[in-house]
C-alpha cells in the first residue's frame, strides 16, 4: 500500500509538473520571438513613369500592405518611378530583399515578377502569393489562393504602350535622335521619401495606410512633370537649359508599417529631415497632400520646410478630379 502510495504520488507530481510547459511555452514561443528570429523583407516595386503607371503600382502596393498588415516580416515597400533619359521605358518590376533580425542587408535579391520578362502585368493574388512563400509560407490568403482570374489589374499586352512607342506614335513627340544632348546633374540626385503610418485595424480609422498612400501618389506625381520636361527639352534641342529648369522630383517613396503605436504619421526624406510628424502636431488634422509635396520640394531645393505665404495655397481639385479621388482612395 506504502509503495502504490508512493507511486500514484509521484506520478501526480510529474504531472502537475510538466502539462503547464505542454500548454504555455510553444505558443508564447512563437507570438513574443517570430519577429526577432526571423529575418525581415523589404517589396519594391520599379515602374515606367513615362508610361504613367504610377496609379497601378501604388493600387499594387495598396493591396500588399493590406494583406499583409500584420505580419512584421513584411518590413517596409518602395515604390521607384524610372524612365528615360537614365533607364528605359515600360519597366515594371517586383524584387524582395531580405534583412537579417538586426536589420542588416543580407544582399538577397529575389525577383518577383518583371514585365519584360513574363510578357504582362501581374494580377494582385500572384504577387501576394510570391511574397507569402517569403513572409509566411504557412499563411493563409483566402480568396488570393484560388486559381488565377481576373481580379482587376489587365494581363492584355496589347492594353500598354512603352514610352517609345509612345513618342513614335506621336509625330510631335519624335526626338531629335542626332543630337546628344547632356543630362542635367539634378537628374542624378536620389531624393527619398519614407512615409511610417499606424496600420492599426485594417478598416478602422486608425489604419493610416490609404493616407499613405495618398500622399505617396502626390510625391511621385512629380516624376510627370520632368517627364513632359525631358521632351521639350530634346525637342528644343538646347544645351543652353539650365539644371535648374528641370523641375525636382521624389525618386523613391517607402512606405513603412508601424504595427504597434496608434496614430503614427512620420514623413521625411533622405532618412535624415522630418518633413512632417503627426504625433508632435498641436491639432489632430493631417497635413494636406499638396501642402506636403510643397514641402518636401522646398527640403530638397533649400534645406529647410519653411513656406512662403504664397506657396501656402491649396490647390484644389475641380469636381470630377474629387470624384476620382473618392473612388479611388474612399473618403478620409
Amino acid at each position: 500500500t506504502m509503495m502504490i502510495l508512493a507511486a500514484t504520488s509521484h506520478v501526480k507530481l510529474v504531472t502537475s509538473f510538466v502539462a503547464p510547459r505542454a500548454v504555455v511555452t510553444p505558443s508564447l514561443s512563437k507570438l513574443y520571438t517570430s519577429s526577432s528570429d526571423e529575418s525581415e523583407v523589404h517589396i519594391s516595386i520599379e515602374y515606367c513613369s513615362g508610361c504613367q503607371w504610377m496609379l497601378r503600382s501604388t493600387w499594387m502596393a495598396s493591396e500588399i500592405l493590406t494583406t499583409f498588415a500584420s505580419d512584421a516580416s513584411l518590413s517596409s515597400l518602395s515604390l521607384i518611378p524610372k524612365g528615360p533619359p537614365l533607364s528605359e521605358g515600360g519597366i515594371f518590376r517586383i524584387t524582395a530583399k531580405r534583412n537579417n533580425s538586426q536589420g542588416a542587408d543580407s544582399g538577397k535579391t529575389t525577383l518577383l515578377w518583371d514585365r519584360k520578362i513574363e510578357g504582362r502585368f501581374p494580377e494582385s493574388k500572384e504577387v501576394k502569393q510570391l511574397i507569402r512563400d517569403l513572409v509566411d509560407p504557412g499563411k493563409d490568403l483566402g480568396h488570393s489562393d484560388k486559381q488565377k482570374g481576373d481580379d482587376g489589374s489587365s494581363s492584355k499586352e496589347a492594353d500598354c504602350v512603352e514610352c517609345k512607342e509612345q513618342q513614335q506614335d506621336d509625330p510631335k513627340q519624335k526626338l531629335q535622335e542626332s543630337s546628344e544632348l547632356a543630362i542635367p546633374d539634378i537628374f542624378y540626385n536620389q531624393d527619398k521619401v519614407s512615409i511610417e503610418y499606424s496600420t492599426g485595424a485594417v478598416s478602422s480609422p486608425d489604419n493610416g495606410l490609404y493616407r499613405a498612400n495618398f500622399y505617396a501618389n502626390e510625391l511621385l506625381s512629380c516624376a510627370y512633370e520632368r517627364n513632359t520636361w525631358w521632351k521639350q527639352y530634346q525637342l528644343d534641342n538646347d544645351d543652353e537649359k539650365t539644371a535648374a529648369s528641370a523641375p525636382v522630383v521624389v525618386d523613391k517613396v517607402t512606405l513603412i508599417p508601424n504595427r504597434e503605436l496608434i496614430g503614427t504619421m512620420k514623413i521625411e526624406l533622405n532618412e535624415e529631415m522630418t518633413i512632417y510628424d503627426h504625433s508632435k502636431e498641436a491639432d489632430d488634422e493631417y497635413i494636406d497632400a499638396s501642402r506636403l509635396r510643397k514641402m518636401v520640394i522646398r527640403a530638397i531645393t533649400h534645406g529647410d520646410i519653411s513656406l512662403s505665404s504664397g506657396e501656402i495655397d491649396i490647390d484644389l481639385l475641380d469636381e470630377e478630379e474629387a470624384e476620382e479621388a473618392r473612388k479611388y482612395f474612399g473618403v478620409f
